[in-house]
């Protein structure tokens, strides 16, 4: 769970779904991306869930457009059934988001830690500190911790370490972080959500890098400056409309890491992608999760 500040927002938006056991991870996800603060299980059988979704406000347009723009966005046939919404007292949701909001390791040399764990043993592992509001990203969800793992091994491996990153749909800045703790002098991001880019901001000086992190309000077509890494963990349908950005931004030679992916949306991404100029290099499973690594040509003249 998220935390908010119960000095300003004295309720939450919580609506209460029933859905097929195989629909639960992308509309988990999803309602994340769309700002969801926490998902709660509550009661399951061996096909279906009883969920509680989390937000700080009633989604934009409504539940029912929740809906809708899930089964449009995602293509997935699960039916999300709503049987209760509505306006709940904040009471003591930072007391159980404190309690939810564990350290995890991840891959060999990072260590993710919610900001008031300033006294955790770090083993030699970096920290990423974070304080999450909307921004997706405490390093608990899979796709991130692929994504973190992927560029984890690329920076370790990496003969010269890129200059500078890009990460394609920030978050809550944890891709950035890490990446500066791995080597990377700058990275630059940009998010739709406005409250993504102050988290950012937030965390960034939370890990001491405001100078090394600058996130920017808008779609990946406000960026001009293409960069030797560029990262995104996002739906495969923002993937896919984003792409020739994507293309766009990975200088030739560089490196694109994609996560978000469940199953063989990886596939379709890989073939989207290398038609457009990118050699396929690695991929990354966790219980069906997918990272992917590209490679963008170089244009032989």
């Amino acid at each position: 769970m998220i935390q908010i500040d119960s000095s300003i927002e004295k309720t939450y938006y919580e609506i209460c779904c029933t859905l097929p056991v195989e629909g639960e991870e992308l509309w988990s996800w999803f309602c994340f991306e769309k700002g969801a603060l926490g998902v709660e299980t509550t009661a399951e059988s061996p096909t279906e869930l009883t969920l509680r979704i989390f937000f700080q406000h009633k989604p934009l347009g409504g539940t029912q457009k929740l809906v809708d723009d899930f089964r449009n966005e995602t293509a997935s046939e699960a039916t999300i059934k709503i049987s209760e919404e509505g306006i709940r007292p904040v009471e003591n949701w930072q007391a159980n988001w404190r309690e939810h909001f564990r350290p995890v390791k991840v891959g060999k040399s990072l260590i993710i830690l919610p900001s008031w764990e300033t006294a955790f043993k770090l083993d030699g592992r970096h920290p990423v500190w974070i304080d999450p509001g909307q921004g997706f990203g405490t390093g608990h969800h899979l796709s991130t911790s692929l994504a973190l793992e992927m560029l984890e091994q690329y920076l370790l491996n990496a003969d010269i370490l890129p200059e500078s990153m890009l990460d394609i749909g920030i978050g809550s800045g944890i891709l950035a972080i890490a990446a500066c703790r791995l080597g990377i002098k700058k990275v630059r991001g940009v998010d739709l959500e406005t409250e993504a880019v102050a988290e950012v901001e937030r965390n960034s000086e939370l890990n001491g890098l405001s100078g090394s992190i600058k996130a920017v309000v808008g779609q990946p077509s406000s960026l001009k400056k293409s960069a030797p890494l560029v990262i995104s963990n996002m739906l495969l349908r923002e993937l896919l409309d984003v792409r020739l950005d994507l293309v766009r931004l990975t200088s030739p030679g560089g490196t694109l890491i994609c996560s978000g992916l469940l199953g063989e949306q990886a596939d379709e991404l890989s073939f989207s992608v290398m038609k457009l100029g990118f050699e396929y290099c690695s991929t990354l499973e966790s219980e069906n999760w997918r990272a992917v690594q590209f490679k963008r040509l170089v244009k032989q003249s």
